[in-house]
């Protein structure tokens, strides 16, 4: 009698876990990339507040001087067709609906009170940590009567959405 014990997996036992461990794959890159977005969010969100921050202090300081002298590039709106623009930053058209008030925002926004804060401007006011490209910016609305209302966009938007109130609102 010639008895032969074979030591070793088979086929199915090797599919089988196989495809057990691309199920887990599949679950782990799922969480990971809501993780990252989650992050992302965050990041954005310090972000803003820290210029929001800033802002206020900039408004507040010139609120009772020369408002002509509020940090940042001001945005221009030539005629109702053109609407907002600026000549060196492209404005995304789901950000120019919510600034020009044709989006759900409720309060109308002066825009003589929109400016551009880009790398530099981020930079001459201490806020160096906060890396963004040449075709990246944030919007700031000083809003001279009730500083706490000031509020900021980022052009880049995250999820179709683009101003700190909106973003914090998010889960």
């Amino acid at each position: 009698m010639n008895l032969k014990i074979e030591n070793g997996i088979t086929i199915i036992a090797l599919i089988i876990t196989i495809i057990l461990m691309l199920i887990l794959v599949g679950v782990g890159v799922h969480f990971s990339g809501d993780a990252l977005d989650k992050a992302k969010l965050e990041d954005i969100k310090t972000d803003m507040i820290s210029i929001k921050t800033k802002a206020k202090i900039v408004a507040e300081q010139y609120n009772f001087k020369d408002i002509d002298n509020l940090i940042g590039t001001k945005l221009d709106q030539n005629d109702e067709e053109e609407g907002i623009q600026n000549e060196t930053y492209i404005i995304p058209n789901g950000l120019k609906t919510i600034l020009e008030g044709s989006g759900e925002e409720t309060e109308k926004i002066d825009i003589s009170k929109l400016y551009i804060w880009t790398k530099e401007d981020l930079n001459n006011q201490g806020l160096n940590t906060i890396d963004i490209n040449n075709e990246q910016f944030y919007i700031v609305y000083y809003n001279l009567k009730d500083t706490n209302k000031s509020e900021i966009y980022y052009s880049q938007g995250f999820q179709g959405q683009y101003s700190l109130d909106t973003l914090n609102d998010m889960q």
